[in-house]
């Protein structure tokens, strides 16, 4: 396979398909995660004299009387109201995180299959898609079949990262239960760690090994309609059948990452320097003219609440479009990369779908 060519036309899509431009994005994007003393006051209603032996908690509630027996079911009335309220804001903000989740998934696997097959697509015909059309290709089984596929690939992750939670807990049983055996405490310790090390080594291997056959396999699913268990099969066998190209792929697209990070770092600072430099005047405008009209901590909250997100405007923005630039470059990489290595194996077909398998061979 000739990496130069693709690495080339994946450059060229980039630039002549602006409209992948916001599938970037949106992978981009959904890929990306004081305390007070309230003063309770309810108005007046007291005679002038000063109630004695109040806690200053109690605000101005027009007790009428004390000791604690004929105040405290009004106390527990108001802070059964103040706990209610808090509930309910609890439990709107758990609804709105969960809502907010969902939609990032959704959103997430959608761009990433409309990216997909909208470059596959305009390698086919030549056709560019719309942003509707290109929403149209992305809507679809196979968004959640790439969401599977990926929950799948995750798990060995998972386990990797309990082993070693389990490996910590062993540990610190170890120290509890054994006060007086030194010994068999440096064992326990040099052990967790060689064990520790050992999965943590996996988890980078499994992480690499992922990385290597999910961009593949991604594709075998979209561009094939195949099923998330058939997908791995296919995915599999197809990339060992094309191991030294697939691998020499992904140790380019490493460099080109690693060089993207590189490039980013000026960008980066660049564009830090001038946020904190109008975030903090900005700030510091809005605080001095706030502090002719109040006093303490309040200019001070009137200027973050008006420089911080004057910083993740300036930096915020930029960053997710090149983000989603780079996102658009990989992602074509990958098919063009599918399609050359299906040409190459002469599975290719007029509908551009892999050819179901050969139930003899199995």
């Amino acid at each position: 396979m000739d990496h130069t060519k693709v690495l080339k036309r994946a450059w060229e899509i980039l630039w002549r398909y602006r409209v992948l431009w916001v599938f970037g994005v949106i992978v981009v994007l959904c890929a990306a995660g004081s305390s007070g003393n309230p003063n309770f006051n309810f108005g007046g209603g007291g005679d002038g004299r000063e109630q004695q032996n109040v806690p200053p908690w109690l605000g101005e509630f027009p007790w009428r009387g004390w000791p604690p027996t004929e105040v405290m079911p009004e106390v527990l009335g108001a802070l059964t109201a103040v706990a209610g309220v808090i509930l309910v804001i609890i439990v709107a903000l758990c609804c709105l995180a969960v809502v907010l989740t969902v939609a990032k998934v959704v959103f997430l696997y959608v761009g990433e299959t409309a990216l997909i097959r909208m470059v596959d697509h305009y390698e086919e015909t030549g056709e560019k898609r719309g942003v509707r059309q290109g929403f149209r290709l992305g809507w679809s089984r196979t968004a959640l079949r790439l969401f599977v596929i990926d929950l799948l690939t995750r798990v060995p992750g998972f386990i990797a990262v309990l082993l070693l939670l389990l490996v910590g807990a062993g540990i610190a049983a170890l120290f509890v239960l054994v006060r007086d055996g030194v010994v068999l405490k440096i064992i326990g310790t040099v052990a967790g760690i060689g064990v520790g090390f050992l999965v943590i080594l996996a988890s980078i291997v499994l992480a690499l090994a992922i990385s290597l056959v999910r961009p593949l396999i991604f594709r075998v699913c979209a561009l094939g309609e195949r099923g998330v268990i058939d997908s791995f099969r296919v995915g599999f066998d197809f990339i060992k059948a094309h191991l030294g190209d697939t691998v020499v792929m992904w140790l380019i697209m490493i460099g080109i990452q690693i060089g993207w990070v590189i490039v980013m770092i000026p960008i980066v600072v660049f564009l830090a320097v001038v946020g904190v430099v109008v975030a903090l005047l900005a700030g510091l405008s809005v605080g001095g003219l706030t502090a002719l009209v109040a006093h303490g901590a309040v200019p001070w909250i009137a200027g973050f609440a008006v420089g911080i997100p004057l910083l993740i405007l300036i930096m915020a923005p930029p960053l997710v479009f090149l983000g989603g630039l780079a996102e658009v470059y990989k992602s074509s990489v990958w098919t063009l990369t599918y399609r050359e290595l299906r040409a190459l194996e002469g599975l290719e077909n007029n509908s551009g779908e892999l050819p179901a398998p050969d139930a003899s061979a199995a």
